[in-house]
């Protein structure tokens, strides 16, 4: 499954150029036609890390951070259920998503 990381070399994976790719992705996906299989698994990719669905990090966070991760967990969860069925493999999206999570991190260092 491809991703932003996979595409940018390091230090330039959340720069204008990824953003306005990730941009073109989104557009592609939902508001137009003609997105490729690398666009959904850029849109997907993204989703999963942004909602951090794969990912448990509460210990410190109020009421109010929690009831909005839960809710971008449930959504994401939506997708993955109507998208992959219940067969559907995760490990490829869950690959993914912890590949942007690190990158989100690492980039954040730089």
């Amino acid at each position: 499954m491809k991703t932003l990381s996979d595409l940018f070399a390091p230090g330039k994976r959340r720069g204008p150029q990824a953003l306005e790719r990730l941009q073109g992705a989104y557009e592609r996906l939902f508001f137009s036609c003609g997105a490729s299989i690398e666009d959904q698994q850029i849109v997907l990719a993204d989703l999963a890390a942004y909602s951090g669905h794969f990912f448990v990090d509460g210990a410190n966070s109020s009421d109010e951070e929690i009831r909005e991760a839960n809710g971008k967990r449930l959504i994401m969860g939506r997708i993955i259920r109507l998208g992959l069925g219940k067969e559907g493999d995760l490990s490829a999206l869950y690959k993914a998503a912890v590949k942007e999570t690190q990158t989100n991190q690492k980039e954040k260092q730089l």
